[in-house]
């Protein structure tokens, strides 16, 4: 073979590499391109439905509108995903999103997929909620259900803490374990619970709240695999590991949780989306303050202060988000809601 003839192979050779290349290239950013995609349409309609979350209600109390969250989710995706008028795909794309999560201040509900049969017959598919679940934990002593505060109820299977028969639930702050003489007793016969001491409650809380939540989103993400079979969706869905770093923003306030899963992505065969999204809540009621007229000056306080249920109390009605607002106001801090706070000048703890 001649010299040109082994430059002609070469270069066809080199010519199908390099192209192979550059396809495989373009696909991958396709593919990453694609995905980048629906995390944004994820985000946004995650964003959209915590603002639906928490409101605040005519009487200024906060209120937890779980319908209108979710509602808000399914509309900007539908929105985002170009399918607002077109109830077949909105359907298809709802099999891939198995369970929508609320975490509220005293358990959580899940919003999943369920089978009913109808008046004629047929079997159809719906959203629903579940129960609302508590944060449990249990042992030998008590059962408890958690806050995402410091508020607990515990069931005394023992009659550890002598209340008798007519007082087996404490639904009370944590610290009172710690401090109230009525739970002496308790203190000397269980001096290393986890209720004395502030940083095992912490952390007891908030794997007690993680479990639970990972325990029932992970049921009902394998529950829907038995729905999406039946509209021909071959994809396995199972609840993905989520680091615990990742849940810890969300373990303090109002929070909501999207499992998107098994959607069709890029132009490989086999490539599905698979993400858990989640957004704490814009509005709760550790951030919502209520100004009032102390005399001379003005005080705020927390949206869970005592004082808020006094007659007459409150300045405004509009909530305040932000307590550097209030500061510009001028206000100082209401001693209960902030016991090491800036008082006003004539007050005397």
């Amino acid at each position: 073979m001649k010299l040109y003839q082994f430059c002609f192979v070469f270069l066809v050779i080199f010519l199908v590499i390099a192209v192979t290349a550059d396809i495989k290239t373009n696909n991958l950013k396709a593919v990453i391109d694609n995905k980048e995609q629906i995390d944004k349409h994820l985000d946004i309609a995650l964003d959209d439905g915590v603002t639906k979350l928490a409101e605040v209600d005519d009487n200024n109390k906060i209120t937890i509108s779980k319908a209108a969250a979710v509602n808000s989710i399914f509309m900007s995706l539908y929105s985002t995903f170009g399918i607002m008028s077109d109830k077949n795909s909105q359907e298809k794309l709802n099999l891939y999103i198995p369970v929508v999560t609320i975490m509220m201040e005293d358990g959580y509900y899940i919003f999943y997929s369920d089978e009913f049969t109808a008046s004629d017959g047929h079997r159809y598919i719906s959203k629903r909620w579940s129960e609302k679940f508590p944060f449990y934990y249990e042992d030998n002593d008590f059962i408890y259900s958690f806050t995402l505060g410091d508020v607990i109820t515990i069931y005394d299977k023992n009659n550890l803490l002598g209340g008798g028969v007519s007082m087996m639930t404490y639904n009370m702050d944590f610290h009172d374990f710690q401090t109230d003489t009525a739970f002496a007793s308790f203190r000397s016969a269980r001096p290393n619970s986890f209720l004395l001491n502030d940083e095992n409650f912490d952390l007891i809380r908030k794997s007690t709240i993680l479990k639970c939540l990972e325990d029932s989103m992970s049921y009902y993400t394998s529950r829907h695999n038995r729905i999406a079979s039946q509209y021909g969706i071959a994809y396995t869905f199972s609840f993905p590991s989520v680091r615990e770093e990742e849940w810890k923003p969300y373990l303090n306030n109002v929070a909501m949780f999207v499992v998107f899963q098994g959607y069709p992505y890029g132009s490989g065969i086999g490539e599905a989306y698979n993400k858990v999204a989640a957004a704490g809540a814009k509005v709760t009621k550790s951030n919502v303050y209520y100004i009032e007229q102390k005399g001379w000056y003005l005080i705020y306080h927390k949206a869970t202060c005592p004082e808020l249920l006094k007659e007459g109390i409150i300045l405004k009605d509009e909530p305040y988000y932000d307590p550097e607002l209030c500061i510009k106001l001028g206000c100082y801090q209401c001693p209960i809601c902030f016991p090491n706070g800036i008082y006003a000048p004539d007050y005397t703890p």
